[in-house]
């Protein structure tokens, strides 16, 4: 099966489990106390989180389009650009290569 369906991503099986940790991490955004502690020290909780270099990166870039080709989830790539001041018309405009 091919990667893009009508210019849209497939969130198959494969790209999840390569972005679990990533995926994972997004999720935990959920808790308050979580955002917080990602706030004050991002480069700890990305290394408690056991995010691979290659994850980190990607955080650290902003880089959306990056974090969806990886195999995040858009809805969990939205919870990081939640937490990181990001809101979703930022995100969908640098993974449609308008800024």
């Amino acid at each position: 099966m091919d990667d893009v369906v009508s210019g849209a991503y497939l969130f198959t099986g494969e790209r999840s489990a390569r972005a679990l940790r990533l995926n994972r991490m997004a999720m935990s955004f959920t808790s308050a106390e979580n955002r917080e502690r990602f706030k004050i020290d991002e480069e700890a909780y990305m290394e408690a989180a056991e995010l691979s270099d290659t994850e980190k990166d990607l955080v650290r870039r902003r880089d959306w389009k990056g974090m969806m080709d990886y195999g995040a989830s858009i809805y969990l790539v939205i919870k990081i650009g939640g937490v990181t001041g990001h809101p979703l018309p930022v995100i969908g405009a640098h993974t449609a290569g308008r800024v």
